[in-house]
């Protein structure tokens, strides 16, 4: 059980990692992927997005390490600072790729994707990931709910930077879901396994929102190729 109470830490730190890695390129240079240069009329929106996920990512790991050392009560008082943060990244998130979108030539491409399809794959990030804060916000006093949708929320976050890992794409290639959620899935399912290796036990919780996880990205990078989709996507971007 010693072991158990440092899972989360351990998987904080390695989220921590992935996105120092994945968003290096814009923490050093201030420029996006590869170099590209960044719409100097989205980046202080992007920054301020940025600053958030970091911020959420630093909460979640000093959380987590707060349940290590048993200090719950800090761990209860610094938590509401998880509802401000959220909202930023909800409000941002949402600007961002909708902002991004009108901003980029209609022929770019993400992963082999056009943008304005990419846009439904991004609002459902933001989306599950605030989905996940308000389950784990609402089951703060029943832990095992709470934390596996704090876990899950980080889950939404991450593509962000693995999709930004270049010496991941001969591993899992560079477009489609495969692309974009494969590392996040396989990292998903190695923190599941550990999970129940040291707790000697099934976490329903976790493997029930995980799997949820998966079905709900695999069905919105069907939908995002569609022409339903395409429709929707030409009134949003008109707003």
């Amino acid at each position: 059980m010693r072991i158990d109470r440092w899972f989360y830490s351990a998987a904080g730190a390695v989220f921590l990692v992935a996105m120092l890695v994945g968003f290096r390129s814009f923490i050093t240079t201030g420029n996006g992927d590869a170099g590209r240069v960044i719409d100097p009329t989205i980046f202080r929106l992007d920054a301020i997005h940025g600053l958030a996920i970091a911020a959420w990512f630093v909460l979640f790991f000093v959380q987590s390490l707060m349940i290590s050392t048993r200090n719950r009560r800090l761990h209860m008082k610094l938590g509401w600072s998880a509802v401000a943060i959220a909202l930023t990244i909800f409000v941002t998130g949402s600007w961002v790729a909708i902002h991004s979108v009108q901003v980029t030539p209609p022929a770019f491409q993400f992963f082999s994707m056009l943008y304005s399809r990419f846009l439904l794959i991004m609002l459902t990030e933001i989306g599950l990931y605030t989905a996940f804060v308000a389950i784990g916000i609402f089951t703060r006093k029943k832990p095992r709910i709470h934390r596996s949708a704090m876990l899950l929320a980080c889950f939404c976050l991450l593509p962000g930077a693995t999709a930004r890992m270049a010496f991941l794409h001969p591993v899992f290639g560079a477009s489609g879901w495969l692309g974009l959620f494969g590392p996040v899935c396989c990292l998903g399912a190695v923190l599941l396994l550990i999970r129940c290796a040291v707790t000697r036990s099934f976490d329903r919780w976790l493997a029930t929102g995980f799997a949820c996880w998966v079905v709900i990205f695999m069905a919105v990078e069907k939908l995002a190729l569609t022409d339903a989709w395409s429709g929707m996507a030409a009134a949003i971007l008109k707003l």
